[in-house]
């Protein structure tokens, strides 16, 4: 693997697995939209996405596979600051995720887990998931974020 600032776990979580979700949804978007607005608030069913639905649900789709690559990139960068803040910075925006699928479905259907399709464990379960590995790895629970480029020097944040 690239040589990284990340510890191999969050380098792993990061820089594939979460970029291949983003990518999974991206192309789950694309290839039916109408599918992928539906299921963003169960139980409701859609024959059709009215365009004023459909243009920012395709912009989401890119935001997806924007993501991505932002993903890949500052999980496989050298400078350890880049990582950090990248880490900082999708953590906070987790909240906004949460908070806007809340807002979207409703307290009922939000806290009915038991009735959560995959689109809502999607975005808020992993969400959170990914969340707390977020912090834990800015707090070094993985190990340390260093500075690979300085051979022997492994600087901590």
């Amino acid at each position: 693997m690239a040589k990284s600032s990340m510890p191999l776990v969050p380098k792993i979580v990061f820089g594939v697995v979460e970029p291949a979700m983003r990518v999974w949804a991206y192309i789950s978007c694309l290839s039916d939209p109408t599918a992928f607005f539906a299921a963003q608030a169960p139980p409701f069913t859609a024959s059709a996405v009215p365009p004023q639905a459909l243009v920012p649900l395709l912009q989401l789709a890119n935001v997806y596979l924007l993501l991505a690559a932002l993903a890949v990139l500052c999980a496989f960068t050298s400078h350890r600051s880049i990582a950090r803040w990248y880490l900082v910075a999708v953590a906070l925006a987790d909240y906004g995720h949460v908070w806007a699928t809340y807002r979207g479905v409703g307290e009922q259907a939000f806290w009915n887990v038991s009735e959560w399709n995959d689109m809502l464990w999607g975005g808020v379960g992993v969400s959170a998931v990914l969340n707390v590995l977020r912090w834990l790895t800015v707090l070094g629970a993985f190990g340390r974020l260093r500075d690979p480029r300085t051979p022997g020097l492994k600087k901590s944040l």
